[in-house]
């Protein structure tokens, strides 16, 4: 067995365990550690779930961003050691995330998740490694394109709902202009028009 409290952890900051194995962790870096992994715990949760109702490529890209969320909760965890063994609630927004991706979907909570993605605060924290600086940013544009994907999937699904409806009504009232300008009795007017619908 290692010796390094880090080392079957990839993800973990070498100089950050050594740091805090000779001068223990404050009271606050504690309480936002555990705040992080917990949010890292829920992202992940977020991205497994909306990678359960997606196949093919999308299924995949998301089940890879729930294991990089997995290895930055490893680096929290490693870095808590047994302070990161209790419960610990994310913070709001990240509960919110994990209830509307179960709720509408992925692109309503893709759009929110790249939002997420791009307020990492690992950039500032010098506890936070920069391989997840650096995947926190590269999620931000990998979500942003799952969500431009999504929106142009249903913008196009929309727009060919519209354009049906519209063809249609058009459809039927020239027919039952038609059939008005005959001359005919108004419950054939009216009953043509029904069966045009």
């Amino acid at each position: 067995m290692s010796e390094d409290p880090g080392a079957d952890q990839p993800d973990i900051d070498r100089h950050a365990t050594d740091r805090y194995a000779t001068t223990p962790p404050t009271p606050d870096q504690l309480r936002r550690w555990q705040r992080y992994l917990a949010n890292e715990r829920a992202e992940a949760q977020v991205y497994r779930e909306l990678a359960r109702k997606r196949t093919g490529e999308e299924r995949e890209i998301l089940l890879k961003l729930a294991e990089a969320e997995s290895r930055h909760e490893a680096h929290w965890r490693g870095l808590l050691g047994d302070a990161g063994t209790g419960p610990h609630k994310p913070d709001l927004r990240t509960r919110i995330l994990g209830v509307l991706a179960r709720r509408f979907g992925s692109v309503f909570s893709l759009a929110l998740m790249q939002s997420a993605e791009s307020r990492s605060p690992y950039s500032f924290d010098d506890d936070a490694t920069e391989q997840m600086s650096a995947d926190e940013r590269i999620h931000a544009e990998v979500i942003r394109g799952l969500a431009t994907r999504g929106r142009e999937r249903m913008s196009g699904n929309f727009r060919a709902t519209v354009f049906g409806i519209n063809d249609g009504l058009v459809s039927n009232l020239a027919l039952v202009i038609g059939v008005m300008a005959s001359g005919v009795a108004p419950q054939i007017v009216l009953l043509t028009g029904l069966s045009g619908l």
